[in-house]
């Protein structure tokens, strides 16, 4: 574009008529680039949201023991967490009380593999696991191994 003396702009594009539309072949042309933009997104959208998706669901996790560790020591030793294989889902029960204190539900797509980990994981008054041992998360996209160590540590999650 130029700008001449009256300060008005000058395009080098040739004007088209007020009721001239475009061709068929220029909206041919947009719509394609628009598809082969989309095409390129669409995938990366959805693994952002498996990688968000696999961040939270093991963070909750966390969260969940850590709940179980600190309601052992600071209300009484009959919380368990219980895994279930089959529905690919957590509880933590209160045997004393007889109730459920939460069901937790893994992803669609999701799996628990008990390696060397009891189904029922039990904590003493000093928030130590009875019996430790390792497990699984097997996520579509990545597989979590998770370990129970013996002592007064915390659970710890390897991603691979």
């Amino acid at each position: 574009m130029e700008v001449n003396s009256n300060m008005k702009m000058v395009s080098f594009l040739p004007r088209r008529a007020a009721n001239e539309g475009y061709t068929l072949s220029e909206m041919l042309i947009v719509l394609l680039l628009w598809s082969v933009l989309l095409a390129c997104i669409l995938p990366l959208h959805h693994r952002t949201y498996l990688n968000v998706q696999s961040s939270k669901t093991v963070q909750q996790f966390k969260e969940d023991v850590l709940l179980t560790q600190t309601l052992t020591m600071n209300d009484h030793i009959y919380y368990q967490l219980l895994f279930n294989e089959d529905s690919t889902e957590y509880i933590l029960h209160d045997r004393k009380n007889r109730r459920n204190v939460f069901k937790r539900k893994l992803p669609k797509g999701w799996s628990i593999n008990m390696l060397t980990l009891e189904p029922t994981v039990r904590f003493n008054q000093k928030g130590m696991i009875y019996q430790g041992g390792s497990m699984q998360f097997v996520a579509p996209n990545k597989t979590f191994t998770i370990v129970f160590p013996f002592g007064a540590s915390r659970v710890r999650i390897e991603e691979s």
